[in-house]
C-alpha cells in the first residue's frame, strides 16, 4: 500500500509540475544568467514574450525567437539604457505542446 501511495504521489508531482519539469503544466522563473556578484536591482523593468506551439503529431515547432537586437531595442523603448540582469519565465502545457517564455529585463 505504501509503494502504491508513493508511486501515485510521484506521478501526480510529475504531471502537475511540482518537479523541475511537469508533464501537464510547468510555470517557472529562473535567472537567465548565473553571475549575480554586485548586481544592482534596477529601477525599470521590461517584459518580452515568446510563444511556441508544437503540433502534437509531427512535433513541428511554430515559434518566434529573441535576438539581442530585439531585446536591446525593446529595453531602450522602455527607457532602460543599462541592463543589470534578466529573468526568464517559462509556462509549458501538455508536454511542451504550448510554451510561453517571457524575458523580464531589469535595469536603469
Amino acid at each position: 500500500m505504501v509503494i502504491k501511495t508513493a508511486l501515485l504521489g510521484l506521478i501526480v508531482m510529475l504531471a502537475m509540475g511540482c518537479s523541475a519539469r511537469g508533464l501537464l503544466y510547468t510555470n517557472t522563473i529562473e535567472p537567465y544568467s548565473r553571475t549575480f556578484r554586485d548586481t544592482p536591482v534596477g529601477t525599470k523593468i521590461v517584459v518580452i514574450n515568446n510563444h511556441r506551439f508544437k503540433e502534437p503529431i509531427s512535433r513541428l515547432p511554430i515559434s518566434g525567437d529573441w535576438d539581442t537586437d530585439a531585446i536591446m531595442r525593446l529595453a531602450r523603448e522602455a527607457g532602460i539604457t543599462d541592463l543589470h540582469h534578466i529573468d526568464i519565465k517559462t509556462l509549458s502545457i501538455l508536454l511542451g505542446t504550448y510554451r510561453r517564455q517571457t524575458l523580464i529585463v531589469y535595469g536603469d
